[in-house]
């Protein structure tokens, strides 16, 4: 009879154990798959970003915004102040610093925005790096192990480097990398191999997706095809608003643009603790006999002021890259100390 009465219990525990052991088991996935997210696969842990919990969010807009007051208060918004920024442009034009420079500015908190010569064509070609990563964010949504593949790192005998803005730290030929490893280097250090290794990788159908869901007029396939900051903008407030990847896939984009290794631009134009999530990149457009060659340095990026985070992008042409960069660093200057001065 006892024997009859323990084989009863152990029958009726199995499947409350095997229940328990399947729950352990997708926890530990999940834990995994989580901590994983946040790593950036660099390949000497120092330069990697920090693991970091679901919940700990820090640069989507959910964690930066305050929720709308009880009374229905809001922030006040901004005095107008393009006037400001168009006569420091008029100035840097007539000194020679320049010799043209377009803006686009939006506050993130009301979507209030302006724009100077905004509409004004650039060739993004070294800004491509940013929506090559949201094509590949956005295939590892539906199949998690594309950011584990493994590339070998295969060059041509003739490829572009840049000139102004070299990377700290460049893919070796010949070496495997993760796809997680390639876009890290890619963002942080503006590696255009790393670049190259994932271009050539990448199913174009997943690229087209991008610009065709973001409602972006650029064709991809065409080597001289141009946009413009205003629609440039898109990649930045959908990764900002969380609102085509996932929050965790946001996140983590928004954290290899904040390693941006570029300190000169923005980054020179803001006080030393405050985040900058940028994208900086360079163009040389030689002019023949004409006249010196033009240069060109575009960054585009989210600026977290901490009570008023706004997206900023500027586009400067002139015949020196160090007085090009120092325009972006004097405008991006007066629009934080404008921002500043009227959130206090």
């Amino acid at each position: 009879m006892a024997d009859t009465k323990k084989a009863k219990t152990i029958s009726l525990s199995r499947p409350i154990l095997l229940v328990l052991i399947a729950f352990v088991f997708a926890l530990g996935i999940f834990l995994g798959r989580s901590a994983w997210l946040f790593t950036s696969g660099a390949d000497d842990r120092g330069e990697s970003v920090p693991q970091t919990a679901l919940e700990e969010f820090r640069f989507i807009r959910q964690s930066i915004l305050p929720e709308p007051s009880p009374d229905g208060r809001k922030i006040k918004e901004l005095k107008p102040f393009r006037y400001k920024v168009n006569s420091l442009i008029e100035e840097k034009v007539a000194d020679g610093e320049a010799l043209s420079v377009a803006v686009y500015f939006r506050d993130l908190d009301n979507g209030n925005w302006f724009g100077i010569h905004d509409e004004q064509p650039f060739s993004p070609e070294s800004q491509l790096k940013l929506p090559l990563m949201l094509a590949y964010y956005k295939w590892a949504e539906a199949n998690p192990l594309v950011l584990r593949k493994r590339l070998q790192v295969v060059l041509p005998a003739e490829r572009e480097t840049p000139t102004y803005l070299r990377p700290p730290k460049t893919v070796a030929e010949g070496k495997k990398y993760s796809v997680n490893e390639l876009i890290f280097r890619m963002i942080a250090y503006g590696d255009t191999d790393a670049y190259a290794v994932l271009a050539a990788n990448l199913p174009p159908k997943h690229q087209q997706k991008i610009y065709r869901d973001l409602y972006v007029n650029y064709d991809p396939s065409k080597k001289d095809d141009v946009l413009s900051l205003s629609a440039y903008a898109s990649f930045f407030r959908v990764l900002f608003n969380a609102s085509y990847l996932s929050e965790e896939m946001s996140e983590k984009a928004l954290r290899y643009l904040s390693r941006n290794s570029f300190r000169g631009g923005m980054a020179a134009g803001i006080p030393p603790d405050i985040t900058l999530a940028s994208k900086a990149g360079e163009r040389f457009i030689a002019t023949g006999d004409e006249g010196p060659d033009v240069v060109q340095l575009h960054e585009f990026g989210l600026v977290y002021h901490p009570q008023r985070p706004f997206l900023l992008g500027i586009t400067v042409q002139g015949t020196d890259y160090d007085d090009i960069a120092n325009v972006l660093r004097d405008i991006t200057k007066l629009i934080y100390n404008e921002v500043d001065r009227q959130s206090s």
